[in-house]
């Protein structure tokens, strides 16, 4: 639908160069979107880093706020204030705070919020729980036209807060011409199991070092594990690796940059993310963006049943989800898919298949596209 009459603003603290779900999200929204507005606004903190491809299109124009804190909301209220065509602008927030919050006090009415899943919890904290969230948070996820969520789950966080809320689930995407099937696969016989995340200890890589450890003696020798990724519970996991009896078949790669990602997932056959969710913390897998990229180059995915990962993995297409922290269940599964690797081959053909017919930025942007009306 064109909407050539019609301009979309875009407001994410979060965006290119940072790096990031959020940051990503907005960068595909940019470089597709465009083809359906007359023109596209960015309002975005200032940062240093390599210029983004959009800085030369015609179609969009990116306003700078400072970075400090304070001064940005200032600045971003002030441009809002003055915005010349309101009733014309569709307003689309990276988050509900602060951007979408400045939009409203700014009085843009066709606002939409962008929601992932962190930013809806309380955690233990009461400032969060019995003020941040009830009050604040439900009246602008309230006022807003429409609240986007990037699964189910993160749905039925908004509709916790605010029941009245206009909400809708659109899981994200990922590029299918980037993210492919490459033919530089070693088969040396052994299973490569790999996992790409920041390496925090709510992410279960150590239950997925448990299991793998469980694992009798002749599973334990058929496979590796290649973990990409770097955060503040690395030292501690690969202590934990050190001490344990698979210690030469754990490798760590640190940070990969999404250029050579594609390369990295392609060299594995499986790929493992056991994340955990509890109700005292504010750490979630709103999605699991990962867990598509690996599909998308023919590598089949494992999974918990937590936060919205359950709309990343379709079990039986690609993947396979277990229920948290379960190691009988993850073992059962990795001796069956060593003991018959054609079932990771089956599979990972038909994790591409998937992100081709549904899982793509393509189908994401339409959809998008209808919603902000």
């Amino acid at each position: 639908m064109s909407k050539q009459n019609k301009t979309l603003l875009l407001i994410s603290y979060d965006f290119p160069p940072s790096t990031g779900g959020i940051a990503r999200l907005c960068h595909e929204i940019i470089m597709h979107m465009h083809h359906y507005y007359r023109h596209i606004h960015v309002i975005t903190i200032q940062k240093e880093g390599v210029a983004v491809p959009y800085q030369d299109m015609q179609e969009v124009s990116l306003h700078f706020l400072p970075a400090q804190r304070g001064k940005a909301e200032f600045k971003a209220l002030q441009l809002l204030k003055k915005w010349s065509d309101k009733e014309n602008t569709e307003v689309l927030c990276g988050l509900w705070h602060p951007d979408a919050a400045l939009a409203l006090l700014a009085g843009m009415s066709n606002v939409f919020v962008l929601t992932h899943g962190a930013e809806l919890l309380t955690g233990n904290s009461k400032f969060r729980k019995y003020l941040w969230q009830p009050l604040y948070a439900k009246w602008v996820l309230g006022k807003a036209k429409k609240v986007i969520a990037n699964s189910s789950f993160t749905e039925s966080l908004v509709r916790k807060i605010n029941p009245k809320a206009k909400t809708i689930a659109l899981p994200l995407g990922v590029n299918p011409s980037f993210f492919k099937p490459m033919s530089n696969k070693k088969q040396d016989g052994k299973i490569k199991i790999c996992t790409v995340s920041r390496i925090l200890q709510f992410k279960g890589l150590d239950f997925i070092l448990e299991s793998l450890e469980s694992l009798p003696c002749k599973y334990r020798e058929q496979i590796e594990w290649h973990i990409a990724g770097t955060g503040p519970y690395l030292e501690n996991l690969k202590q934990l690796a050190k001490s344990s009896s698979i210690a030469k078949q754990i490798y760590f790669h640190g940070f990969v940059s999404d250029k050579v990602l594609p390369k990295f997932y392609n060299q594995h056959d499986l790929f493992i993310l056991a994340t955990r969710q509890a109700d005292t913390s504010t750490q979630v897998e709103g999605f699991g963006l990962v867990f598509l990229e690996a599909q998308a180059c023919g590598v089949p995915v494992i999974g918990t049943k937590t936060g919205g990962i359950p709309d990343a993995i379709k079990e039986g297409e690609g993947g396979w989800l277990i229920a948290q922290d379960n190691r009988e269940e993850l073992t059962a599964l990795l001796k069956k898919l060593i003991d018959k690797p054609e079932l990771l081959s089956k599979a990972g053909k038909k994790a591409r298949e998937r992100v081709e017919m549904h899982s793509n930025w393509g189908n994401y942007i339409k959809k998008l596209n209808r919603l902000l009306e």
